[in-house]
């Protein structure tokens, strides 16, 4: 094993906790409509591994400027009253990973799924329809987030987390 196989190995590893991460902080946005602050301090802590070890051209500096942009856009929907504020941290934090080359890309998907669930959320019948199918299999959790009006944003951070990691990883094995 090569010294440049190692890295692009741990790089790939940064990249599936990365993925992990968003999925588990949306299955409990799903559960309980909180994200703990836990997830976005790891994706946080995670970063430096992630650009260390990129075979690719990573911006640190641009991509804090990137954070910082989605983290003042975050705040203001938040203070809307549109938005939680585990949302904002989890949007902000992986946004720091889409850095300048993807962060369009990135905060698009994530708008296209939260568009997505809102879209379901609103359909009463549905949402009834499926709350009911859920119950029938005893998974009651999932089936009392559909009856409710609250949509669980962090499903849609984390779908387009999912396409950021695909485009992250894509990057790095064509530069390796």
């Amino acid at each position: 094993v090569t010294a440049m196989t190692a890295i692009l190995f741990a790089h790939l590893a940064a990249l599936a906790l990365f993925m992990g991460l968003l999925l588990a902080a949306a299955m409990g946005d799903l559960q309980t409509y909180k994200i703990p602050n836990v997830y976005s301090l790891a994706l946080l802590a995670l970063y430096p591994v992630f650009a260390l070890t990129a075979p690719q051209s990573v911006s640190p500096l641009l991509s804090l400027g990137v954070m910082a942009g989605v983290f003042a856009a975050g705040f203001a929907v938040y203070a809307y009253g549109a938005m939680g504020g585990g949302d904002v941290k989890l949007l902000t934090v992986a946004a720091l990973y889409a850095g300048p080359h993807f962060a369009v890309e990135f905060l698009a998907i994530t708008g296209i799924a939260g568009g997505m669930v809102a879209l379901l959320m609103l359909n009463r019948p549905f949402r009834a329809g499926l709350a009911v199918a859920l119950d029938s299999i005893g998974n009651r959790t999932l089936r009392d987030a559909l009856l409710t009006d609250v949509i669980p944003y962090g499903v849609a951070i984390a779908a387009g987390g999912v396409y950021l990691t695909l485009r992250l990883v894509g990057a790095a094995t064509d530069a390796a």
